[in-house]
């Protein structure tokens, strides 16, 4: 340590590292975690909110159309979901079998900002046998914080 604090006040001979350099470096360093901190904080402040919008107290409208509460399906299932609100955040649509609770069908559409969205898939659970409950669930976010959560219950074989 006195070596580097002599070094430090005489510089360093023979090469280009000098006591500016290295309160340079130290200078960067204290800007880099500055820098760092000041994102972290201010993070939660970014977000897609803007103060200057109007506050939205309105929840947003989810219309399942399929599948209907108790319909049977045989092998393919098909989900149609209608969505209206003043400005979508997000948006997640996932059945699971009810035994269990496993997931067999997983989606995250996007629909930032959107004011509405016709959702549409079809598709063939894995591993069913015999006729087998399942739940589709369907959870929408508008940008005021607004929460929608809808279920349906059906069964496929």
């Amino acid at each position: 340590m006195q070596r580097l604090n002599a070094a430090l006040q005489t510089g360093f001979p023979n090469t280009k590292f000098s006591k500016t350099n290295y309160l340079n470096i130290q200078d960067m360093k204290n800007f880099q975690i500055l820098l760092l901190f000041t994102i972290l904080v201010s993070a939660p402040f970014l977000g897609c909110k803007n103060s200057k919008d109007p506050v939205d107290n309105n929840d947003p409208v989810v219309t399942i159309a399929s599948p209907t509460e108790n319909e049977a399906f045989l092998g393919e299932i098909q989900i149609t979901i209608n969505v209206t609100d003043e400005s979508l955040h997000e948006m997640s649509v996932k059945v699971t079998k009810d035994s269990d609770g496993s997931v067999v069908y997983e989606d995250s559409p996007e629909v930032h900002d959107l004011t509405s969205i016709d959702f549409s898939e079809h598709f063939t659970p894995p591993g069913v046998s015999g006729v087998t409950n399942m739940t589709l669930t369907v959870v929408v976010e508008d940008h005021g914080s607004n929460i929608v959560t809808k279920t349906v219950h059906f069964t496929v074989q």
